[in-house]
């Protein structure tokens, strides 16, 4: 994609943003911001590079400020209780205590051509 589409899309995304906050809060000062960054946006192309610039450093920090929370509740609310179910009813998939032998499983399978075909 040409970097001036990708600019306007900026532009468009804040100017939509604003109206955005707008029905939220109310706020016409919001409006009038909106506005003047749009039309200074569309007027010159290097405040539209500026404003660019600073949108994707923006938004960029709340991706990863988004991403760090939805995994860790992912985290603490699926598979930490999922842990202590296992756990709970002594399916750890671990095996803790040494065997006597040795940690080989004997699975008794006769491998043929076909096993190779799809491993995956």
């Amino acid at each position: 994609m040409k970097e001036a589409v990708k600019i306007k899309e900026s532009l468009l995304a804040i100017v939509l943003v604003g109206v955005l906050l707008y029905f939220i809060f109310r706020r016409i000062e919001v409006l009038y911001v909106v506005f003047a960054i749009g039309i200074l946006g569309l007027a010159s192309a290097g405040f539209a590079g500026f404003v660019h610039k600073w949108f994707g450093k923006l938004t960029g920090i709340i991706g990863y400020i988004n991403n760090a929370i939805l995994l860790s509740l992912i985290y603490w609310v699926v598979l930490t209780p999922i842990a202590f179910l296992m756990r709970l009813f002594g399916k750890t998939g671990v095996v803790l205590k040494r065997p006597v032998g040795s940690n080989f499983i004997n699975r008794g399978h006769l491998f043929t051509k076909n096993d190779l075909n799809n491993p995956w």
